[in-house]
Order: C-alpha cells, then sequence, then structure tokens
C-alpha cells in the first residue's frame, strides 16, 4: 500500500517544476506527503472500518474521506474537491479527474477476486468522481494493482488494460518531450500505467513516472501503487518514505499493513523478487516514535526474510524481463517485428543455458574431465566452438553478424533437430546497423545475460507456457489475426480430453500453428518416453513452424516432427506411397480459407476428396477430409475446430455432410460461445470423429450446444477448467438433457435433411402458456388500479394545495 505514498511524496516537489529525467535524488528533505497519500489511506481506512462484506463502503468512503480529510486543508485538493470535503451534504460532482484513480490502490489489495477489486474501486470513486471516464481510471487502475498482487505477469498485466481500458499505443521515449500537466484520468492513467510497464523494479517505475512531466505526484502515486504490488519495495526506500507521514496518517498505513500484507522487493542476480510479508496484529503502540519503529522493524525483518528467496528463475521474472527487451528494441523496430528478433534470442540464450548445464553435470559425474564432458553423448545437442551465447557477449563490435554467425553454426550442427528454428525468422536483419547499432544490440545480449533460463532454472511446463503467452501477445502487438495459429488453451485441453490419447499413440495436426494442442497431447500423457517419435505436426507459415518447433522444444518434448509446408496442397506425412494414418488427429485449421487447392484436390492422389471437393472459397471440409483420411482405420480418432457454417450450409457442402453422417465417424458435435476465440467473434464448434465408436454410441450423434457455457469478460468470452469440464461430463454421460444434450439416431438426423445445426435437435423446456382471457383480466384489473392510484394522487396534491381544480 505505501508505494503509491512514495510516489506521492517523491513527486510532490516536481508537480509544478516537472523534471524530464530520470535522473535525481529520489526523496530529499524537500518532499512531502499531498492530498494523493491523505485520500490513499482514507479509503484503507474505509475499507477497514466497513463490514467484512464490504457492504455500505461507498458510505463509509465518504466519512473515511472527511475525516481523515479535514485536518490537512493544505495538502492540495482540487477546488471541487475541497468543497465537497467540507461539505455537511457531499455529493458526487460528475468528475473525470484524476483523483479518482490516485487514491484506489487500497482496493486492489484488499479484493478478493478481480471483479471484486472493480466493484471496490467503483464505490470508493463514485461518492465523487461519478463521471464514466473517472469511474474507468479508478477501475483501471484497481485491477492492475489486483492482478500484479495476485502473480500476473506485466505483459498479462499490459494486455488486460490494454484490451480492457486504454489503448497503450505510445512509449515514454516518444511523449517525454509533449507531454504536459494534465489532470484528468484519460490523460493520466495511461501514462502512470506505461511507466509501470517499461520498468525493471519498484524504483526504475517511480523514475520513470516522474521523467515524463506532467502531474507528478498523482503520476507516480498510481505507478507506484501497481509497482508496489508486483514488485514490492526496497526496505531503504519503505523506511525514507514513512519518516514524512504524520501519527495519524503512519497508524492507518499500519493497520491496514496488517491486514493485507504488503511486499518488500529483493534485488537479486536473476533480478527483483517481490516478498510477501507476513500478517501482523494491529498497532499497539500509541505514540508516534513507537510506531515508527515498529514500522522500521517491519521493514528490516521483511529484508532480511527476503535474503532466504531461491534465485530460481520464475515466470512472472521472465515476462517482465523479455517485455523490457522488447522495450531495448522499441524505436528502430516496429511492435510487429518483435516476435522475429525476442523469440530466437530467447531461443539461443536457452540453448546455451542447457548445454551448460549438461556440460556441468558431466563434469561433475567424471570428476572433472573436460573432454568427456564435451562428448555428444552427454548433449541433447550440438553448440559448435564460437556459437556459444559467452561467444556472442565478448563481441566488441559486429555483434549482429556474431549473433548470425552463431545462429548459423548451431542450425548447421543440428540438421536433423534444430535446422531452420533461426534461419526461418528471415525478416529479422541482426546485421543492419542502421537499425540495430552495436550498442543496441550489446544491450539486448547484457539484458538477456542478466537471467538464466536453463532446465534447472525453469520446468518445461513453465517455460513453455509462459512462450505461448508471448506468441499470443506478439500477435496482439503485430495487430494480427491471432486466432489463425493460436487456439484458446482451454479449447485445446477439452479437445484433448474427448481423444484421451494414450501413451504410445500417435498424435497428429495438420495445421498445428504454434504446436499448442501437440503439447497439450504430450502433457495429457504426462510427457512419457513413448511418446517420443509419435508427435507430428505440419504448419504452412515458415516463422511459425520453426516456433511450434522452439515451443515443444521448451516444453520438453524429445524427438518429435514439425515440419513446414501446405498441407492440403502438398501433406509431408507418407507411408509408403499413402497418406500415413495417426491414432489421435487434431486441429482449428484457418476458418473458411479461400484459393485452398481446389482444382488439385479434385483429383488428389491420395484420396483425401472421399466425400467430394468443396469449392475453392471456403476450405473447412477439405480440411476434414484431409484429417478423416488421416485417422488410423482402427484406433483413428479426430477432434477438429470449425465454424458452425460446416453444420448446416448447402450445396457441395450439403453433399459431404450426409455422406459424413451416414458414415457413422461422428460421434459428437459439440457448439461454443461467440467471442471465445482470440480476435474474432466467429461461433465455432468441435466435431469429434471416432473409427472404433462404443458399441453403445454407434448409429447415433451426440449434440451438445455449450453455447451458454462460458465465462464472460469485457473484451472476450473465455472458458474456464470449470467450463470445459462441465462440457467434457455432458459428453461422458452421452445422454440427453433439456435444453444442453440430445443424443439422435442417424436415421432421425436423415429425416431433417443431413443438418447438423442443433437448434434442430435441442429440446427446450416448454414455455407456460397463459390463456388470453387470463391476459385480458391482467390487464384490466392493472389498468383500474392504475385509474385508483391517479385518482389518490390528484386528491394528495389538492389537499396540499400543490394544484388546483
Amino acid at each position: 500500500m505505501i508505494g503509491a505514498i512514495i510516489g506521492d511524496i517523491v513527486g510532490s516537489r516536481f508537480e509544478w517544476n516537472n523534471h524530464r529525467s530520470k535522473d535525481f535524488d529520489l526523496m530529499p528533505h524537500q518532499c512531502f506527503f499531498t492530498d494523493d497519500s491523505i485520500m490513499s489511506l482514507a479509503v484503507c481506512d474505509a475499507l477497514m472500518r466497513c463490514r467484512p462484506d464490504f457492504t455500505g463502503l461507498g458510505e463509509q468512503a465518504v466519512r473515511s474521506m472527511q475525516e481523515i480529510g479535514r485536518p490537512y486543508p493544505n495538502s492540495g485538493y482540487g477546488g471541487s474537491f475541497y468543497r465537497w470535503m467540507y461539505s455537511d451534504h457531499p455529493k458526487p460532482y460528475n468528475s473525470f479527474g484524476n483523483g479518482a484513480a490516485m487514491r484506489v490502490s487500497g482496493c486492489g489489495y484488499a479484493a478478493r477476486s478481480l471483479e471484486e477489486a472493480k466493484a471496490l474501486s467503483k464505490a470508493v470513486t463514485e461518492v465523487t468522481h461519478n463521471h464514466p471516464e473517472g469511474i474507468k481510471g479508478a477501475e483501471a487502475t484497481a485491477a492492475a494493482v489486483y492482478l500484479a498482487r495476485t502473480g500476473k505477469s506485466l505483459l498479462e498485466i499490459q494486455d488486460y488494460i490494454t484490451k480492457n481500458y486504454y489503448p497503450i499505443d505510445f512509449t515514454l521515449d516518444s511523449i517525454r518531450g509533449t507531454y504536459q500537466f494534465n489532470e484528468t484520468c484519460q490523460d493520466t492513467v495511461p501514462q502512470a500505467l506505461e511507466a509501470f510497464f517499461e520498468s525493471t523494479g519498484f524504483e526504475d517505475a517511480i523514475r520513470n513516472a516522474i521523467s515524463i512531466g506532467g502531474d507528478s505526484d498523482t503520476l507516480a502515486a498510481i505507478t507506484g501503487a501497481v509497482a508496489e504490488a508486483y514488485y514490492g519495495v526496497p526496505a531503504p526506500i519503505r523506511k525514507l518514505a514513512l519518516t514524512f507521514l504524520d501519527k495519524r496518517l503512519l497508524k492507518v498505513l499500519m493497520d491496514f499493513e496488517g491486514i493485507y500484507p504488503a511486499k518488500a522487493e529483493k534485488a537479486g542476480e536473476a533480478g527483483n523478487v517481490g516478498i510477501r510479508s507476513p500478517e501482523r496484529a494491529g498497532i499497539k503502540a500509541s505514540k508516534c516514535s513507537e510506531i515508527m519503529q515498529l514500522a522500521f522493524d517491519f521493514a528490516d525483518e521483511d529484508a532480511a526474510n527476503s535474503t532466504s528467496v531461491s534465485e530460481e528463475t520464475t515466470s512472472q521474472k521472465l515476462f517482465s524481463h523479455l517485455f523490457e527487451a522488447c522495450n531495448i528494441l522499441r524505436g528502430p523496430i516496429n511492435q510487429d517485428e518483435y516476435k522475429s528478433y525476442v523469440t530466437p534470442i530467447l531461443f539461443f540464450k536457452r540453448l546455451s543455458d542447457v548445454y551448460d548445464e549438461e556440460t556441468q553435470a558431466a563434469l561433475e559425474e567424471s570428476g572433472g574431465d573436460e573432454e568427456y564432458a564435451a562428448f555428444p553423448e552427454n548433449h541433447r545437442f550440438v553448440i559448435p566452438e564460437g556459437c556459444h551465447w559467452q561467444d556472442v557477449r565478448e563481441a566488441s563490435m559486429d555483434v549482429g553478424v556474431a549473433i548470425v554467425n552463431a545462429m548459423n553454426g548451431i542450425e548447421r550442427a543440428n540438421p536433423d533437430t534444430l535446422s531452420g528454428v533461426f534461419s526461418s525468422f528471415d525478416d529479422a536483419n541482426w546485421t543492419d546497423k542502421s537499425k540495430l547499432s552495436d550498442e543496441r544490440l550489446k544491450n539486448l545480449i547484457e539484458h538477456m545475460s542478466k537471467i538464466k533460463v536453463g532446465n534447472n532454472n525453469y520446468s518445461a511446463d513453465v517455460m513453455g507456457d509462459s512462450y505461448e503467452f508471448l506468441i499470443k501477445k506478439f500477435a496482439d502487438l503485430s495487430k494480427k489475426n491471432a486466432g489463425e495459429f493460436y487456439t484458446p488453451r482451454s479449447i485445446v485441453k477439452l479437445m484433448i480430453m474427448l481423444l484421451a490419447p494414450q501413451v504410445g499413440e500417435s498424435v497428429y495436426d495438420p495445421a498445428c500453428g504454434t504446436g499448442g494442442m501437440l503439447i497439450e497431447a504430450i502433457r495429457y500423457m504426462k510427457g512419457d518416453k513413448r511418446t517420443y517419435g509419435r508427435i507430428y505436426g505440419q504448419e504452412k507459415n515458415l516463422d511459425t513452424s520453426a516456433i511450434a518447433r522452439m515451443n515443444l522444444f521448451l516444453h520438453g518434448a524429445r524427438d518429435f516432427n514439425v515440419t513446414q509446408g501446405d498441407t492440403l496442397r502438398s501433406p509431408n506425412y507418407l507411408w509408403r506411397g499413402s497418406l500415413q494414418t495417426f491414432d489421435c488427429v487434431v486441429a482449428n485449421p484457418p476458418f473458411s480459407l479461400k484459393n485452398w487447392g481446389a482444382e488439385q484436390f479434385g483429383g488428389d492422389i491420395y484420396g483425401r476428396n472421399l466425400w467430394g471437393c468443396p469449392t475453392d472459397s471456403n476450405g473447412d471440409f477439405a480440411w476434414l477430409q484431409h484429417m478423416v483420411k488421416s485417422m488410423d482405420p482402427k484406433t483413428g480418432r479426430c477432434a477438429v475446430v470449425l465454424p458452425q457454417g460446416v453444420l448446416f450450409r448447402g450445396g457441395k457442402e450439403g453433399e459431404i455432410r450426409k455422406q459424413l453422417v451416414e458414415s457413422d465417424k461422428l460421434e459428437c458435435v459439440i457448439t461454443l460461445t461467440g467471442g471465445v476465440f482470440y480476435s474474432t467473434g466467429v461461433s465455432a464448434c468441435i466435431l469429434f470423429l471416432n473409427n472404433n465408436k462404443h458399441a453403445d454410441h454407434r448409429r447415433k450423434v451426440c449434440f451438445i450446444d455449450a453455447s451458454g457455457i462460458y465465462t464472460p469478460q469485457r473484451a472476450q468470452n473465455i472458458m474456464t477448467e470449470d467450463d470445459i469440464r462441465r462440457v467434457y461430463a455432458l459428453y461422458a454421460a452421452y445422454e440427453d438433457v433439456i435444453e444442453r444434450v440430445k443424443v439422435v439416431p442417424i436415421a432421425g438426423i436423415r429425416e431433417r435433411g443431413y443438418t447438423l445445426a442443433i437448434n434442430n435437435y435441442i429440446e427446450k423446456k416448454e414455455q407456460e402458456t397463459i390463456p388470453p382471457e387470463e391476459v385480458r383480466r391482467q390487464y384490466f384489473e392493472a389498468y383500474e388500479a392504475m385509474l385508483r392510484a391517479e385518482e389518490k394522487m390528484k386528491k394528495l396534491l389538492l389537499e396540499g394545495g400543490y394544484v388546483s381544480e
């Protein structure tokens, strides 16, 4: 909670004397607390004094703000707020000033959920700032604090803010020379949050906020609130800030942090680590000096406890660190190019760190025998001489050339496993010094050198999951449709649950994108060694296929097969001249693909047009038939995501759908809610096919309407783990459920012209019908009651002298 107060104190001397640099004394004696600190603590007081369920928070906020705020009339209140503060009947005044956002950080600490953080911020904001922009600014701040406090990464927080509140399309460098004093939420909160997004630690975040000028104390208070929740506060800075508070404010702070523990920050070799303080009982001391000493003791205790924290790199630090790598590239490199630079440099660092770990293990095993440690048998891959990360780090000039030579050398030395993983990013021009100077590249290399990303630092899941989020983030930054290659994790899990791949079975994704479905299949089989050599994927996009291989590698997968190529025109996996078949086939192919190669498919040499050839304007059923042909004749199962149009479109698709139904391979149709796919509102469905249906399922299709099973969010509907478990349970039961599930014989589908539109089959609850005479009776009864009420009102107005006859 003290983060906002520190930001306020640091910014107090710069509000009317902006300092557009990060170089300044942090908290000299000229600093002081302002209304930002007072109101932040007043909100904390209200949160502590209202009911446990926070009902009545708004009314208590009014009392607390007036009670705590009135003794400080010269602390910098705005005119309207000053009048509100000293009014006996305070009312909201439709403000969208930034005072709404600077005081709500306590809501982010007290909240037990993100939705509650928003509700609490609204309750304490609308008592004064009831303009929609004021409520929005406060909510964005409280949400960012909550997300930071609960362990979300810096990139995840930024992703949430930009999608739901402010599209932050600027950098601090780009506005530092022109940004002016502004008291509105909409021109303060985005800038304050960007100061946090570009930070590497708590103090750096505060300095970022001060460096752009503007309403410095409020800017830094908002930034400090989020930065503390994310990084924690270093003990020396905390202790210095406490000396600026008087007894009344210090007591509120200590009481609040006793209930909602603060966070200390410790700087380590791998980056800054946040340490959560223990819960502490209410402060018993009464003298200011005693309270101050207790606060100092707690800060020292937190600092001491932080020394025992493991230096293992966490996903939170990785996100933060990689985002800072993007900031180093920002300027000469466009946002949509970040992927092409950050992805390969991360992978290069990862390979070097893993190689070093394997070398160290071999040295320990052999008693220090360096020749033994270099044997290929002790390594999963080869790093040739001169191609290690350290070699590039030692380059003093032509750094881009050193990077390219190292990456090319690793590819050449590992042709079967790593060929193309770096060179696929052909739009990355490491050697163009007009874009990337030696100094900038040295900064990037040194920045990445600060963290270890080997297997000893990360589990495969943590590393891989972090990387998958980055893939999604890069797609968002480039403003491209990530839905082309990124399927929401929950949908992937549901599809793999339907397939239920068993250890030793083969899994194939013909449109594998970045490899998420293959990774989930491996995870489902618990990474058993018998998955080695049984994982297959093909992806048309060159750099996306390289990312898929990196992604699988970072998740710990071994001996997998991911190739680049156009699956519909030229499938890569063949066996004795025929299409190779697999136990499990899974994909989220491009929806309604145009110009996909219908002419060639019409005479397909692999027989994939088994039910007919769709038109070149829509490739949905071409993908489906390719997947069906790729299923093992005996054990094959297939789960595919397609747009819901495949369920009912006519013409050639209608004929293909007829044969699909009559083949008795279709076991289940699941319709999903709209908007559940990233960056698209298309409503989709999952088709599950099985060459070896259970006896009870034969000649039947299970229709599941899951369009109502989702968790709504402001920017996008999502399906949570609970949601997909509910859907899977409906499939597993395979029985009728009113308004949810209908198991239909093929004969019943035939009777309806082979449509698979779920509304044709799902049974609805009977609607209660009211006879017309009853409706008429109720209407006249209500009408007569209205006439009586009017007559009564008229009589009262006449008696009171408000109207005359």
